[in-house]
Parts: structure tokens; sequence; C-alpha cells
């Protein structure tokens, strides 16, 4: 009985680390798709980078769209990509706590010596 209690526990605080954890999980993966259309922005126009990014968010299954998304471009070609959303902790049901999370990447155009 005592093992099953200590399992039963064990078990809880694993998925709470887990449920704590998910939200800078996914902010890390989003970050890396930004970073991708960011650079597919240096060579690209604005809408074309609104349209990529829609296209990374579905293929991804996350429920952003290319709105969202604030995106920049120079006349050197930097691009920059950013996003303010908000994500919640949820332990057994319960919200723990709010987040805000702010992700913004920039890219330059680099030039290619052969």
């Amino acid at each position: 009985m005592k093992k099953i209690v200590l399992l039963v526990i064990l078990l809880a605080i694993v998925w709470s680390l887990f449920c704590v954890g998910r939200p800078y999980w996914d902010k890390y993966w989003l970050g890396k798709d930004m970073e991708t259309a960011a650079i597919y922005g240096t060579k690209n126009t604005i809408s074309d980078t609104k349209a990529f990014l829609t296209r990374k968010m579905k293929m991804a299954d996350r429920d952003f769209t290319a709105e969202d998304f604030t995106v920049e471009k120079d006349e050197n070609n930097k691009t920059t990509i950013s996003i303010i959303y908000e994500d919640k902790i949820i332990i057994f049901g319960q919200v723990v706590k709010t987040l805000k999370i702010e992700i913004e990447k920039t890219k330059k155009e680099v030039a290619q010596i052969l």
C-alpha cells in the first residue's frame, strides 16, 4: 500500500513538472519557426513571409495566424518577426499561472561568397 501511494505521488510530481515545462517548450519551438520565417523573409516580401508563417503554424498544429505576428522588413532586407501572447500553466485542471510571452526574432540577409 505504501509503494502505491509513493508511486501516485511520484506520478503527480512528474505530471506537474510536465505541465509547468510545456509553455516554455512551446515558446522555444515557436521561436525556432519564427527564426526560419525571418530567414525566409530576408529574400521574400512581407506578404510571402506571412503566408510562409501561416503554413508553418498549420504544419505545427498551432492556433496562430499571420495576423498574430508583426513582420517588419527594412531597406537592408533585415526582417523582424515578433509576437506577444498568453499561455497558462494548468495542473490537474487548475490554472496555476498565466504567462505573458513575448518572442522577437531578427535576421538579416547574408551575401554568399562563392
